[in-house]
């Protein structure tokens, strides 16, 4: 009796139009292909990476050659295009570029223009009503205003003097006199090093599709200049688990008295307009200490 071995199934010929948007797909590709290709044309990358077809093929895509000679066109899942703009190492544009080349709906940027200068506006009257010590903060960590309260309690000078490549929480977190304020004990220092690696990935989890963009890298390279950050920065690359940040223990001055308090907060995050930036970042009192301490500056809390 003979065996009767079906025919492999041929994928069946793409229509007119989905073949213009499979070329427009693949031109899209290697239009960023070919820009990191000439960017590293001088140096080493520092994977060595060569993004060349067959590398992209053997790295991100198995059937990327498939496509380059026609066998396959089949359009791919966004989670493959978003695959292949991780190895491209896609700025935010360059990988929304693909995405629409595909009929794929873009990743929405964060909020721009009026938007943005409405939601700030929003988050700074909150902000104001708050009895913390609070901060509007955007997705970059840039701090773009900051309560009365704040500037006294942690002994910062006005944000309009500080400046504006430094004014973000990083810069704030790991400015000397925070730091030393913050790890005055055994235990405190403990929660300022969780504080601070919970801080970096928190930036990194939210930028993670603008890795390479200007900003993001001239951001990153200002903070390594920054005694310490460099050592938290390769910290945070290397976890395996996203770090809860706990409560934060500082030294704090009463404000009737002047005499200087441990106390114990808890750093909260208030969203304003539906998505992760703005916000407003805010530190809550934890023990007795910090009660008495905001009651001095005229703070009632619960």
């Amino acid at each position: 009796m003979s065996l009767h071995i079906p025919a492999m199934k041929e994928e069946s010929a793409p229509s007119k139009e989905q073949a213009q948007v499979f070329q427009q797909l693949l031109g899209a590709i290697e239009a960023v292909r070919i820009t990191r290709q000439e960017e590293y044309r001088e140096k080493d990358h520092p994977q060595l990476k060569r993004f060349t077809q067959q590398e992209l093929n053997d790295e991100a895509c198995p059937t990327y050659k498939n496509w380059l000679i026609g066998r396959s066109h089949r359009l791919p899942s966004r989670s493959m295009l978003m695959q292949i703009a991780d190895y491209l190492e896609c700025r935010l544009s360059e990988r929304n570029d693909i995405l629409l080349a595909a009929q794929y709906l873009p990743e929405q940027p964060d909020l721009e223009g009026d938007a943005l200068r409405r939601a700030l506006e929003a988050a700074q009257q909150i902000m104001e009503a708050l009895p913390y010590p609070a901060s509007v903060v955007t997705h970059t960590f840039q701090v773009q205003a900051a309560n009365e309260f704040f500037l006294r309690l942690f002994e910062l000078p006005p944000l309009d003097t500080i400046p504006p490549h430094q004014r973000d929480t990083i810069h704030f977190l790991f400015h000397p006199d925070v730091c030393r304020r913050s790890t005055m004990t055994t235990e405190a220092r403990a929660l300022w090093q969780t504080h601070a690696l919970s801080g970096i990935q928190l930036f990194k989890q939210q930028n993670v599709l603008s890795q390479y963009d200007a900003w993001y890298q001239q951001s990153v390279q200002q903070w390594c200049a920054i005694p310490g950050f460099q050592k938290y920065w390769e910290k945070a690359r290397e976890a395996t688990r996203q770090e809860i940040a706990p409560t934060k223990v500082v030294l704090a001055r009463m404000a009737t008295t002047g005499e200087v308090l441990p106390i114990r907060l808890r750093h909260t995050l208030i969203s304003v307009s539906g998505k992760t930036s703005p916000a407003i970042s805010a530190f809550l009192p934890v023990d007795e200490a910090a009660r008495a301490v905001y009651a001095s500056f005229g703070r009632v809390t619960a």
